[in-house]
């Protein structure tokens, strides 16, 4: 499964007349329902940690070969890059016991987006409060 990406795949198995058929949607929400699980039980064997601590902690613990230890590959079978399929596949084992976990708040993000060029009216779009 990889997080936060584009074009994610989910595979569901429908029963039609009595047959299973196999369907794949495409999708960016289609990882949620895994991820979702991942993190409930990351936050219940870490109930201290913070939606930001579980958030670096899946991304910096993500794999970026396949399980073969080759390149990640998108559905024609070409190299993808960061845009594709974001922090790559998610390595639940290697999440929970991530030895590098970036816990900021909110406003953290504004001296980053000032180094970004945005200027005030610009911040104070996004964050719905008057910053400097």
């Amino acid at each position: 499964m990889i997080e936060p990406g584009l074009n994610n795949l989910a595979c569901h198995i429908s029963l039609d007349n009595c047959t299973q058929q196999f369907n794949i949607i495409s999708g960016t929400s289609m990882s949620c329902p895994h991820l979702n699980g991942i993190v409930w039980l990351l936050k219940n064997s870490l109930p201290n940690w913070s939606p930001t601590d579980i958030k670096s902690a899946t991304m910096t613990t993500a794999n970026k070969v396949n399980l073969h230890g080759k390149g990640i590959l998108d559905q024609r079978l070409l190299p993808t890059d960061v845009f594709v399929t974001g922090a790559r596949h998610v390595n639940p084992l290697k999440e929970h016991d991530s030895r590098l976990v970036y816990d900021i708040e909110t406003n953290d993000y504004i001296p980053y987006l000032c180094i970004l060029n945005y200027i005030d009216k610009q911040v104070r779009l996004i964050f719905q409060h008057k910053v400097k």
